[in-house]
């Protein structure tokens, strides 16, 4: 009868060589899946040891040109007039928050302004914040990185960056959003993970480029969770 029989045998040695290509295809794969498991691991190794830019960056300025310094820090109040006409929840944080609590100014070998929003908190869309910043004559944008970033148009294009927060597991610890998060989760859980209680609104406030600027509550404490191996040492760049 003419088709197919559903019992026709196979070649002689066909099962063989399948079984043989499944021992490959799957062989394969095994090693491409261990593969990406060795190469997550070392890249969120590599970025939990990666403390601080200019702990890692060759060749970092000991000390900022002062009319350098000078255009961030007008970049720097600028930004700030724009998040207060927002009624955006804002803070200092990192090398910033360092700078205000040692100094009251950006720390000398600084070279941008660090800032955080508690996303939970805005009652306007990202969209228009970045929006209010370019109408000032700045160009910004947001990253699906969960990033505002800021430039001047000046000579040096001095940078502010926002980085957005939210408690999204609802347990009282405020996270970074984005993607970065996902693919770095070592680096960020433990860096950049803090107690909503220390920027529970109203917040604190510290001197900081000329102004008052909020900041977050108990001093340095918000440092123990950016930096928990050294929050306690200044680190310089190398030579300086």
């Amino acid at each position: 009868s003419s088709g197919i029989n559903a019992e026709w045998p196979l070649r002689p040695g066909a099962k063989r060589k399948i079984w043989h290509y499944l021992k490959m295809w799957f062989g394969a794969w095994w090693k491409i899946v261990l593969w990406i498991v060795w190469f997550f691991c070392q890249f969120n190794y590599f970025n939990y040891n990666w403390e601080q830019w200019y702990g890692y960056t060759k060749g970092a300025r000991c000390s900022v040109p002062e009319d350098e310094m000078e255009d961030l820090r007008i970049l720097g109040r600028t930004v700030q007039d724009v998040l207060e006409s927002a009624g955006v929840t804002y803070f200092l944080l990192y090398g910033s928050l360092w700078g205000a609590l040692r100094i009251g100014d950006i720390l000398p070998w600084d070279n941008d302004i660090d800032m955080g929003i508690n996303k939970d908190d805005m009652k306007v869309p990202i969209d228009d914040v970045v929006t209010a910043l370019q109408a000032k004559d700045l160009s910004a944008r947001y990253n699906t990185n969960g990033v505002i970033n800021v430039f001047s148009k000046s000579k040096f294009q001095s940078r502010v960056d926002i980085m957005l927060f939210s408690d999204w597991y609802g347990t009282g610890t405020m996270h970074r959003i984005g993607w970065e998060t996902y693919i770095f989760p070592l680096y960020y859980r433990t860096q950049h993970s803090f107690p909503y209680r220390l920027i529970k609104r109203p917040l604190d406030t510290i001197d900081f480029i000329g102004r008052k600027w909020p900041a977050p509550h108990e001093g340095k404490e918000i440092m123990k969770y950016h930096y928990p191996r050294d929050y306690w040492k200044e680190t310089k760049p190398e030579g300086c």
